[in-house]
């Protein structure tokens, strides 16, 4: 069932080029072969190299099987091209060494790294990578190829975590003879049920493998963990894995379920493609994120209530104004208001200080709790100073004139009031210090 191995190749001499490619440096080795950076001097561009070298005294059934991993990868030249899927630019052979020629992405690694329980991904980015990888196998799987090979190895994560599929050795092409390779199933632990019983597999085995792929970035475990073959995949067939919520306090119900839903055993109750794959994940994004946004607005209501601008408002009435509202913050020295500038908008501090500033002459100062935008109740007035973060970092409300007058009148006179209150103290202030 295991994929199988070439015979090792690190014995093997690299010459300078394979074809037109000048070799750099190895880059890495698996089963299938070495990988090495290369340079590909026709589109002045750095490719990636996997040099499958089939020895003479090689097991003949391996290299046979050798030969057919080749040429189904080779088989995919040009054939999927999806921001997704590393892209196979060119294949070959030269003196018995075959050799595929891909996309070289500097400083990527694969998801192995991050299914140890101390190396998790925050769960935002596994869901992203999971949507990402479930279009691109509905891209693939549209175009008559299963993968038979989905696992954390044969992700690729770029430095600005973006994803590619790699490895389409085992592939299965539709109507395509070269694929059949006899005796290679993928790798044990992320195989689906059918493909433990070497049924005929659809689309969805990968979607299976892209579940099991899931559950381990989730938890840092695979779903199932048999200390030998035999028992590991007696359990695929037979065995539900432990819930995710037992290995993860922190994992929603939602997402645990759209993940149980892909390690399904009967096929025909998974996800009934990528795309289906991907949208339950958009959704359940989006409630995680509503959910989220509801713990910020908590946050920032709470923060509200106790500025001293908000004493007066009811629970409503400042619930009102921070949905007129957005947050804002600023670095030391940043400019807030430019003078002269027209804006309809009102401000208050909630952290931090703030400069006023007139002719680049600093006049007076505000902190927490202080307001400013006086010039919002004339429309087309411009500001008569400009504002500016102090020392520290600032963080701001900005309401909107336009978006309180939506707000209910209770809530506007209200706040109508207790601004210009604020507004006449400070003038009041400054006229005694004077």
């Amino acid at each position: 069932m295991a994929q199988a191995t070439l015979a090792s190749t690190a014995s093997v001499p690299v010459p300078d080029k394979i074809g037109k490619y000048v070799i750099i440096n190895e880059v890495g080795q698996g089963s299938t072969g070495r990988v090495f950076l290369s340079h590909d001097p026709y589109y002045g561009r750095d490719v990636a190299i996997k040099l499958y070298h089939v020895e003479t005294d090689l097991d003949e059934t391996r290299a046979r099987i050798a030969r057919k991993m080749f040429f189904n990868e080779a088989h995919m030249v040009g054939k999927l091209q999806h921001p997704n899927i590393l892209p196979i630019f060119d294949a070959g052979e030269e003196h018995g060494q075959y050799y595929i020629v891909t996309e070289h992405i500097h400083g990527a690694r694969t998801l192995a790294a991050y299914c140890r329980p101390d190396n998790l991904l925050p769960v935002d980015d596994v869901i992203e990578i999971i949507f990402k990888c479930a279009r691109a196998l509905n891209y693939a799987h549209s175009r008559g190829v299963i993968h038979r090979d989905i696992k954390p190895s044969n992700v690729m994560l770029t430095l600005d975590n973006d994803v590619r599929i790699i490895d389409f050795g085992i592939a299965l092409v539709k109507d395509s003879d070269i694929s059949r390779i006899e005796g290679i199933a993928g790798s044990p632990s992320y195989m689906s049920p059918e493909q433990v019983q070497s049924e005929d597999l659809t689309e969805r085995s990968d979607l299976y493998s892209l579940g099991a792929v899931a559950y381990e970035l989730l938890t840092g475990y695979r779903p199932f963990r048999g200390n030998n073959l035999s028992k590991l995949l007696h359990q695929i067939v037979y065995a539900s894995p432990p819930p995710i919520h037992t290995l993860r306090k922190d994992i929603a119900e939602e997402l645990e379920a759209v993940v149980m839903v892909a390690l399904q055993k009967n096929p025909a109750k998974r996800h009934a493609s990528g795309m289906e794959f991907a949208a339950a994940l958009t959704r359940v994004y989006q409630q995680l994120r509503r959910g989220s946004d509801r713990i910020d607005r908590q946050e920032q209501f709470d923060l509200m209530r106790r500025l001293k601008f908000f004493h007066d408002f009811s629970h409503e009435e400042i619930w009102e104004v921070l949905r007129a509202s957005a947050w804002q913050s600023h670095q030391p020295g940043e400019e807030i208001v430019r003078e002269g500038d027209m804006d309809e908008r009102f401000y208050m501090i909630v952290s931090g200080t703030v400069h006023v500033m007139t002719g680049g002459r600093q006049v007076g100062q505000l902190s927490s709790g202080d307001c400013f935008g006086e010039s919002s109740y004339v429309r087309g007035a411009r500001r008569s100073a400009s504002i500016q973060a102090g020392d520290e970092p600032v963080t701001l409300i900005r309401v909107s004139a336009t978006m309180l007058e939506q707000a209910s009148s209770a809530c506007q006179l209200r706040f109508n009031k207790v601004f210009l209150r604020a507004l006449i103290e400070r003038l009041q202030s400054v006229g005694k210090s004077t």
